[in-house]
This record gives C-alpha cells, sequence and structure tokens, in this order.
C-alpha cells in the first residue's frame, strides 16, 4: 500500500524518527492508526452515554418529573468535556 502525506505530515515522521523512539515510519503509521481506532471508539462509547442520559430524563419527564433545563446542560456539557 502506498500513501502520500503532506508537507506536515511528512516533517512531523520525520521528527518523530529522529527521536529514535520508532524504528520505522511503519511503526509511526501503525501508531496513529491505533490512536485513531481508540478516538472513534472512545467517541461512539461517549454518545452511547449520552443516548442514555437523554433517554433516562425523557423517562423522567414522562414521568412527571421536571428539571431544571440550565442545570441539565451545564451538568452534561461538565460530564462530557
Amino acid at each position: 500500500m502506498e500513501i502520500s502525506l503532506s508537507g506536515d505530515f511528512e516533517k512531523f515522521i520525520k521528527e518523530q524518527m529522529a527521536t529514535g523512539l520508532y524504528n520505522s515510519v511503519n511503526d509511526i503509521v501503525q501508531e496513529a492508526l491505533s490512536l485513531l481506532i481508540s478516538k472513534k471508539s472512545i467517541s461512539k462509547e461517549r454518545l452511547e452515554m449520552l443516548n442514555k442520559d437523554i433517554d433516562e430524563a425523557l423517562a423522567e419527564l414522562d414521568a412527571g418529573k421536571h428539571k431544571d433545563g440550565h442545570d441539565v446542560m451545564r451538568n452534561l456539557i461538565a460530564k462530557y468535556e
């Protein structure tokens, strides 16, 4: 597989190679892809948690339990930042 990188990415990879922490460009690309996979997984997990919180809040509303919307939003923002 061949890939083309912009100058900034190529420079970054050369800098990383110069640190001696990586044996090859392949090692850097594999680590980058592993981090991307982790990020996507975490994002999906956080979205699922947010949807669960929304479902619970809607159920509370349906049951007649009301909360201040500003407080709810502050709590959600703090939780998912």
